[in-house]
């Protein structure tokens, strides 16, 4: 049975009415395969899931001595020197001869505390620091931030930020125990731009997940590809 609204179309109308016909469908057989093949691909995921274990990389983590630096900036003079200010509580760490770092990360002094003041600075209300540069390039009159070791860690577990996991009952790594993801609530003992102290929850040879923890629930079955 002919549609008459179709039979009364003219020819180019008739033409533009199947290409619309002919799109609907193409777009709705897509769907349907994407569907199919979404649903595949979970399916797929979750039977390897459940014969291999979900994947995860891990790190062993080792209580070691961990330095602990504390910044301040200087300008830059003319005659291979530096001078800045600092606060009470910093100029107590620090000590003549004592080296300074061009980052917190080297390993090779740029220069040395030549001059500690001990009166407050009445313009800044801080204590002057002078620094003696021996392998330093910069220009005159430029700003520089100097990084000095004032404190070390003894036997500290440091972890990356960003595992720590924060939730209303606190806050929480995950770790692989017999081959099965743990998670270990831990206190944080401090946080800085370079890892978060761990001062309870983990010890040290734990098998702390690094990747893939977004994924995981309690007692899941892991497989470790990469630590």
């Amino acid at each position: 049975m002919k549609c008459p609204a179709l039979k009364n179309l003219d020819p180019r109308a008739k033409v533009y009415a199947a290409i619309f016909l002919f799109s609907v469908i193409a777009v709705f057989i897509r769907i349907v395969l994407v569907q199919l093949d979404r649903g595949r691909q979970i399916v797929s995921f979750v039977s390897e899931w459940e014969r291999y274990g979900k994947p995860v990389v891990v790190k062993e983590m080792m209580a070691v001595d961990v330095p602990v630096y504390t910044k301040f900036t200087v300008i830059i003079g003319q005659d291979g020197s530096a001078k800045g200010f600092v606060t009470g509580d910093i100029k107590d760490k620090l000590a003549h001869g004592q080296e300074v770092y061009p980052n917190a990360s080297s390993r090779i002094p740029c220069g040395t505390i030549s001059i500690i003041g001990q009166e407050l600075d009445m313009e800044t209300g801080m204590f002057p620091v002078t620094v003696a540069f021996s392998n330093c390039s910069g220009a005159s009159d430029s700003r520089m931030v100097l990084f000095a070791q004032t404190q070390t860690l003894k036997t500290a577990l440091v972890v990356p930020n960003d595992i720590i996991d924060l939730a209303k009952d606190g806050s929480y790594l995950w770790k692989v125990e017999d081959g099965k993801a743990k998670k270990a609530h831990v206190r944080i003992g401090s946080r800085n731009g370079y890892g978060t102290l761990v001062a309870e929850g983990i010890k040290s040879g734990d098998l702390i997940v690094l990747r893939g923890q977004d994924s995981l629930n309690e007692n899941d079955k892991v497989k470790i590809v990469g630590r």
